[in-house]
């Protein structure tokens, strides 16, 4: 059995009997140098003391071995704070079974800095920027009033009142708790506009929290970007090579996107389906697949400009660009220059049981390639879905409303059961 417990904030005195046990009674056991002094005064001399090992994935080796020479002992791994929370049990639940593992719970640090700073923190958005891109703090800026972050030396508290800032919540409070559980422990509070000009240096173990009362974020709150949003092919904002707003909208809730979804987005052109796809589906993995250069280009500094780091471009056509992705549980064809048919044997072949198509198209040979493509397949007709959106946007002439008519989309949902 190995018995991993959570040390909050090392204070041993804190540790439930059960934890005490299996620290006391384990034949190995495993820690960082601080942890393993932690505990000292709890182990016996018998008892063996390894730190973890560095780089940090040969722990499963190391485990694997003393296991199999000594079958019958109990290891013991320390984790700080609560293992089960952004901590060692994803590692470990990777490897071995759920039966070898006991986990024992603790007091977290973000649940610490919340009781230090007075703060509820049931509907706090909690991330973890540790080896992380500090972009991903971006998507989770309009939604959410209180966020926690856990850092690492790239997130420190400047950087991040830099990005409140360049989002336009340069009042936003934020909350600095260093080295909670020491001697040195010391929680401050900055705005945003003050921390991203301040020179004062924090303490490496450090939990920071924003609250935001009446942001001015200047990112999406709701489903359907305004088209002047995305940068795009065209010197007009809001034209050019993009899915505009109605039929993305139409277009994004027939392919229903779900937590998880692996998913294609091919012919993205400028991005604008692929990047709201991925905004709002944060735990999906979207792949958009373009080839022109200069729609490519948008298509790069959409990502960027909304930070959607679960967006992965693909430069190249389909249907080659699609040989070495992974299966998709939902696809969305919005180009095809002309190979539609060859694309949608492709995709229906890689598509995962219980996923979905979604394909746009505007112009007739489109429409009449679907057609002749369906003729040769065994679909049934329940597992189709047509929708076909005709939109009139207002204009001014002459100083009257006047409605223009946008070319009609013809969209079909296809589902795989």
């Amino acid at each position: 059995m190995i018995h991993v417990v959570g040390l909050g904030l090392g204070n041993t005195k804190t540790l439930a009997m059960d934890a005490l046990e299996a620290i006391k009674t384990a034949s190995l056991i495993v820690g960082s140098q601080r942890q393993l002094y932690c505990v000292k005064h709890l182990l016996s001399q018998t008892q063996q003391q390894l730190n973890y090992p560095r780089p940090f994935a040969s722990l499963k080796t190391m485990l694997l071995a003393y296991i199999t020479e000594n079958p019958q002992h109990e290891i013991c791994l320390l984790a700080s704070g609560d293992p089960l929370f952004y901590g060692i049990s994803d590692f470990l639940l990777r490897y071995f079974s759920v039966d070898q593992l006991t986990f024992y719970s603790n007091i977290s640090s973000i649940q610490t800095a919340f009781s230090r700073i007075k703060k509820p923190w049931q509907e706090a958005k909690i991330i973890s920027l540790h080896g992380r891109p500090l972009s991903n703090l971006i998507p989770c800026l309009a939604n959410h009033r209180l966020i926690a972050l856990l850092t690492d030396q790239y997130s420190h508290p400047r950087a991040i009142a830099t990005i409140l800032c360049q989002q336009k919540c340069n009042n936003a409070s934020v909350f600095i708790c260093e080295a909670l559980g020491t001697k040195e422990e010391k929680t401050s509070l900055f705005t945003a506009k003050v921390l991203a000009k301040s020179a004062q240096t924090f303490h490496p173990l450090h939990i920071t929290i924003i609250e935001q009362e009446d942001s001015a974020c200047g990112l999406p709150s709701f489903a359907g970007f305004d088209d002047a949003l995305f940068i795009t092919d065209s010197k007009e904002a809001g034209k050019g090579m993009i899915s505009k707003r109605e039929v993305r909208l139409v277009s994004l809730s027939l392919l229903q996107p779900k937590a998880k979804d692996i998913a294609w987005d091919i012919g993205a052109g400028c991005g604008t389906i692929a990047v709201e796809w991925a905004y709002w589906n944060q735990q999906g993995i979207i792949y958009a697949i373009e080839y022109h250069p200069k729609r490519l280009h948008c298509l790069r500094q959409n990502k960027q400009k909304f930070a959607v780091n679960n967006l992965h471009i693909i430069a190249n056509k389909a249907p080659a660009a699609l040989q070495s992705l992974p299966r998709p549980n939902a696809i969305f064809i919005g180009g095809s220059a002309g190979k539609l048919a060859i694309i949608l044997d492709d995709c229906w072949e890689k598509l995962a049981d219980n996923g979905r198509i979604v394909i746009n198209c505007v112009t007739e040979n489109c429409k009449t390639e679907l057609q002749n493509w369906l003729k040769m397949q065994d679909i049934p007709h329940n597992a189709l879905d047509w929708t076909e959106i005709a939109v009139s946007k207002g204009t001014q002439l002459a100083d009257q409303l006047l409605m223009r008519p946008r070319l009609p989309v013809r969209l079909l949902r296809i589902s795989k059961d």
